[in-house]
């Protein structure tokens, strides 16, 4: 009987220092990310816009979610859509979205690429020449505005993550040859009251397909 005691008790004191173990690793991981806010404060949105495009733009755009995905089920259940995916800055019926997909490189003259999508509800462009809003910010999800001690900074986030876009990533495009194949992340908006059947995706970052 002691001995069989003596077994429970070791199993339990085991339990009570894996839970505790657990514990501390959570703790101290938000404790870390706690810390990198705080650091982040001292930034100025220039320097808040370059740290995010660094070191943590592709870790949030592994959220993107496929855009076939997103025009299917903008179209069955564009309610569930928005509650699972959309993001937004307080109460607003405009909801910011982070995609991914594929369209093919050419030279525009419109200033925007269509995304092909078989059988589509919308239509999606990405675009190239007018970048400007809210939607790269607000769908990253990263930027918080009650981080910001003014909404002038938290608005100047936009504006210099609009302008990265345009110089880093646009860019990019030039040298990229027509007809080739190219994989995209982009922010786009949604109006939950207004179903949109043509979408503009702001892209966030190119890659040329394998």
């Amino acid at each position: 009987m002691k001995i069989k005691m003596k077994k429970y008790l070791g199993i339990f004191a085991a339990c009570v220092l894996l839970v505790a173990a657990l514990y501390n690793s959570v703790y101290f991981e938000k404790l870390d990310a706690k810390k990198e806010k705080e650091s982040l404060k001292a930034f100025n949105p220039k320097d808040k816009v370059e740290y995010f495009w660094n070191l943590k733009r592709d870790e949030v755009l592994e959220s993107a979610i496929d855009l076939k995905a997103f025009d299917s089920q903008l179209q069955e259940n564009p309610e569930k859509l928005i509650r699972q995916y959309g993001k937004s800055i307080g109460i607003t019926s405009t909801f910011s979205f982070l995609v991914k997909g594929i369209a093919t490189q050419r030279k525009s003259e419109s200033g925007e690429i269509p995304v092909e999508i078989s059988n589509s509800f919308a239509d999606y462009n990405l675009q190239l020449k007018f970048i400007f809003g809210n939607a790269a910010r607000d769908a990253t999800g990263y930027f918080n505005i009650d981080d910001f001690e003014n909404t002038m900074d938290f608005n100047a986030i936009a504006t210099e993550l609009n302008r990265l876009i345009k110089e880093r990533e646009i860019a990019k495009l030039d040298s990229i040859t027509p007809g080739k194949t190219i994989k995209f992340f982009g922010a786009l908006e949604i109006n939950s009251e207004n179903i949109p059947k043509r979408v503009e995706i702001i892209p966030l970052k190119f890659e040329v397909a394998q």
